[in-house]
């Protein structure tokens, strides 16, 4: 069967659960869109009749997944659907292709504008939802598919140091190489760095969402109010809340020059939000700055240092991207001033 058939098959299966009858007439839309990780992503729109032959609509997100990232489909049965609903999208149905390949299909989440996060309130909301989302999963049990992070943090590193050796050839690039050192020192000692982290108390190791930044996150409007969401759950792990919020911290830092003078709020209401008093003191700042430099060595410097360096990317998106990495290269020299 095709992954067309099966996916209208799928939808028919949804509406019939929803409705209580088959869908006729079903006729299906299909819009693919951006997605790092999945194979596929799209929203599809379905047109059918329903059980009075009255014409209706139903739009669903649909990720074909394959490889690593096909262990979302289990992160949202055994993590997202208990512990996150309200902050994410609802899980409508999965179709197993075989032990690492998956159809996911998920609620087309309306998003209330393209970009909400100049408002502090929907930025301040993200991370109460986070706050209550951590604390929630703390005490559980929770099964989440195997993957060795750390050993990908390895990787990303020695690929970061690597772009960072090769800049040094480039006198336009040669400002992103001055902090090559710290990078080489934070790299090295990252596997303490995050051992420490990990066991930093109350925080402690628990699943965290892994990904969250402003593309991975929109605002809808339920039930008269509007509502934070987290997508794309497929890089959920086992680690530090603290790198969910200084991945949501930097990343909006980044976006938004406001989010630079409430960064301490913005804290604060995390810490509220997770059931601790709002205080920053040293040891939790130093752990904030060593989960920064987590992320940015899990991927975000390196990702940004291959736009740089590449002639095909446009200019504008080099320009952003070599923006982004004097950035990242910030948090990891704030992270070597915590640990020196």
């Amino acid at each position: 069967m095709t992954i067309h058939a099966m996916t209208s098959q799928a939808v028919g299966e949804i509406i019939a659960a929803r409705t209580g009858t088959p869908p006729a007439d079903l006729q299906l839309e299909r819009k693919r869109f951006g997605g790092a990780e999945a194979t596929e992503t799209a929203v599809v729109t379905a047109r059918y009749l329903d059980g009075r032959n009255r014409p209706a609509m139903l739009r669903v997100v649909v990720k074909h997944l394959e490889g690593r990232p096909a262990r979302e489909a289990a992160v949202y049965r055994n993590l997202v659907a208990e512990h996150a609903a309200e902050m994410a999208p609802e899980l409508l149905h999965v179709r197993m292709l075989g032990p690492d390949s998956a159809l996911m299909f998920l609620e087309a989440v309306r998003r209330i504008n393209a970009w909400p996060w100049r408002d502090p309130a929907a930025a301040d909301g993200m991370l109460a939802q986070l706050g209550r989302f951590h604390a929630a999963v703390g005490e559980s049990d929770i099964a989440l598919p195997e993957w060795n992070f750390e050993k990908e943090i390895a990787s990303m590193a020695h690929g970061a140091e690597w772009m960072l050796d090769e800049h040094r050839k480039n006198p336009e690039l040669a400002e992103l190489t001055r902090d090559l050192r710290k990078v080489g020192r934070i790299a090295e000692a990252m596997p303490r760095l995050r051992r420490q982290l990990l066991a930093e108390k109350p925080f402690g190791c628990r699943p965290i969402h892994g990904d969250v930044h402003p593309g991975n996150a929109l605002v809808r409007r339920r039930r008269g109010r509007h509502e934070p969401v987290l997508i794309d759950w497929g890089r959920a792990r086992l680690g530090s809340p603290l790198e969910d919020l200084s991945n949501w911290l930097q990343s909006l830092h980044f976006w938004e020059a406001e989010a630079q003078r409430l960064h301490d709020t913005y804290f604060s209401r995390y810490l509220s939000a997770f059931g601790m008093p709002r205080r920053l003191t040293a040891d939790i700042r130093a752990a904030y700055w060593i989960a920064g430099a987590s992320n940015a060595l899990a991927g975000a410097l390196l990702h940004h240092l291959v736009i740089v360096a590449d002639p095909q990317q446009r200019k504008a998106d080099r320009t952003t991207s070599f923006q982004a990495a004097r950035h990242w290269l910030r948090v990891i020299r704030r992270a070597n001033a915590w640990t020196m």
